[in-house]
């Protein structure tokens, strides 16, 4: 009998247009949906990839490897090839990430109908028709599948199953509603069925009218909202903020105004998305949380937040030896928008990166630059990170205020490819810190400890 599938292919392809958002990128349990079903099938394959045309905005996220179509924009036929094309065993699973609710006994269903039957294709069947994007594929279909993607027609999947054959195990009819796409905004609430959390959308569609031609149409926009800090059950401040993240960024802040110093206990952060707030545990007395306000309230004024001001303020002086080269920056300034979905889709936000001086770590956005640090900076030290021997990478301004957040997380480099002010290079030099700003194109500028970067 054939042998059963021991790789899995997540398909994450189409643009996602019903939804306004990528779907893979869709944020359940604090991560993207393509991370937590790729998470998930590597609990029943030993190998798992992912096939996507856009992996900046998943590759810092995942461990597995990112492959993409051979025959780009042409459908989940060209998904389906790209996968056989490297699978290393006759037989391969594929899951489209429109499916995240097939749960992990239906993966084993099907798997076991498989590994009884030659057919080239087994696919899942319910709600009426074949669902041709879940299924256990065989390399045999390669030669068929480059013709059709070839001559470009006939790429529906279906039309060419009819012409091989292939065999269906009904998974609805004992597991309801696990074969439910996740197509529109309202099919975002689906996914509790299989996730804890579930943030909501960041992006929404609203009416326009064109200015001269008069034309009235859909713009999708980014979704802003204030959301209540709480520390210890005492509300701190309003974050007006893009609702992704937000774990992440109530850690990265609470890092900025000295409230933090290690990562959180798990369960300390808890986000109550319909009631806007984000609840953090910490033991902190009422002194330490006016102190931290105040220098929050001073900073974001302007006023003047360096030398005495801050005693505590770290260093980061050069014996770090720390070093990063002229190219790498400005490369990775380059790639900051297109690992940023949301921006992709409403061109509305800035975005932040911690590198490694070999590739991006970790990538956020939020329609606040000092957000956007703020999440990158949480999210390292959620993720057990260090950021001591790491280059910060923003889209926003190098105030005072920016150059105080990298500080904080001990980062030596702070980079963006904007501009600097006065305030935030004063303060820079006197604690260590190398600045750099209109890092675009080929060029830049170190305005302090210049020693750290690499022609």
């Amino acid at each position: 009998m054939p042998e059963t599938a021991k790789e899995a292919f997540l398909l994450c392809g189409g643009d996602s247009e019903r939804l306004g958002f990528p779907k893979e990128m869709l944020c359940v349990d604090g991560v993207p949906l393509a991370a937590a079903l790729a998470a998930r099938l590597g609990e029943s394959f030993p190998s798992v990839a992912v096939v996507t045309n856009r992996p900046g905005w998943l590759e810092h996220w995942l461990e597995v490897p990112l492959h993409g179509d051979v025959f780009p924009g042409l459908g989940p036929l060209a998904g389906i090839h790209a996968g056989l094309e490297r699978a290393g065993a006759e037989r391969a699973f594929f899951l489209a990430r429109d499916m995240p609710l097939v749960p992990p006994q239906g993966v084993t269903a099907l798997l076991e109908a498989a590994s009884r039957t030659d057919a080239p294709a087994m696919m899942v069947a319910g709600r009426g028709r074949l669902q041709q994007l879940c299924g256990v594929y065989s390399r045999r279909l390669l030669p068929l599948l480059e013709e059709r993607l070839r001559a470009g027609e006939s790429l529906r999947v279906t039309d060419c199953l009819e012409e091989v054959g292939c065999e269906t195990v009904d998974l609805e009819r004992f597991l309801p509603g696990c074969l439910r796409d996740v197509d529109t905004p309202q099919d975002v609430a689906l996914l509790r069925r299989a996730f804890t959390d579930v943030a909501p959308l960041p992006v929404r569609r609203l009416p326009v009218r064109g200015v001269p031609d008069n034309g009235r149409a859909d713009d999708l926009v980014v979704e802003e909202a204030p959301l209540s800090l709480y520390v210890g059950g005492v509300p701190l401040l309003s974050i007006l903020c893009m609702p992704m993240a937000l774990r992440e960024l109530a850690v990265g802040f609470l890092a900025y105004l000295g409230l933090l110093t290690q990562p959180p206990e798990p369960g300390a952060v808890t986000v109550d998305y319909e009631g806007r707030r984000i609840m953090v545990e910490l033991d902190v007395a009422p002194e330490q949380l006016r102190k931290a306000v105040k220098l929050e309230l001073s900073s974001s004024c302007g006023a003047a937040v360096f030398g005495p001001a801050l005693p505590d303020l770290p260093a980061v002086g050069p014996e770090d030896g720390f070093t990063l080269s002229a190219a790498h920056i400005t490369r990775m300034m380059h790639s900051l928008r297109a690992r940023a979905p949301v921006f992709d889709r409403t061109g509305a936000t800035h975005q932040a990166a911690l590198t490694d001086g070999r590739r991006v770590l970790y990538c956020e956005e939020d329609v606040g630059r000092h957000n956007a640090m703020d999440k990158v900076i949480g999210q390292c030290m959620l993720r057990g990170g260090d950021a001591s021997r790491t280059t910060l990478l923003t889209t926003g301004r190098l105030n005072a205020q920016a150059v105080l957040k990298t500080l904080r997380a001990r980062i030596p480099l702070l980079v963006s490819r904007s501009a600097a002010t006065a305030h935030g290079v004063e303060l820079a030099r006197q604690h260590g810190l190398t600045l750099v700003g209109f890092a675009r194109g080929r060029r830049l500028n170190a305005y302090t400890h210049d020693e750290r970067i690499r022609a």
